[in-house]
């Protein structure tokens, strides 16, 4: 009976009118409007960019067919007289990685080999540079 009187109270009680902040709602509704731009731009700025690519990759597939249709039926141009025979490979290479794996994985090598280059690069202008003075004096 106790348990009843106490539930019956806490739904008298969360029935009562709430108290709404104008601020709170202008709020929440700015934020799922700016969320809904956003996500408009990024679709219209990935179906932009995705038509761009089609149309890129459609016209060098064209431009490939048309080489090729250009060149189709042709005989394979004569060598120079008098050349040495074109040498061949008796088996295929054999694929790898063009960078080793401690390079891709090692970040630690990676940005030290990074430095490294950018160093190297800055010296190398630096003494184009002053090279180049050294020619107009």
């Amino acid at each position: 009976m106790r348990t009843l009187c106490i539930v019956i109270c806490l739904l008298c009680l969360a029935c009562g009118r709430k108290e709404v902040d104008p601020q709170v709602l202008i709020q929440e509704h700015a934020v799922a409007q700016v969320a809904a731009i956003r996500a408009n731009i990024l679709r219209n700025c990935e179906s932009d960019v995705q038509e761009a690519a089609v149309a890129r990759a459609d016209s060098l597939l064209l431009d490939r067919a048309r080489r090729m249709r250009r060149i189709a039926g042709r005989p394979p141009k004569p060598g120079r007289p008098g050349a040495p025979p074109v040498m061949e490979l008796s088996e295929p290479l054999p694929l790898r990685p063009l960078f080793p794996f401690e390079i891709r994985f090692d970040t630690l090598l990676r940005d030290s080999l990074l430095q490294d280059s950018l160093r190297l690069d800055s010296i190398y202008q630096d003494s184009l540079l002053q090279d180049s003075l050294l020619r107009l004096e």
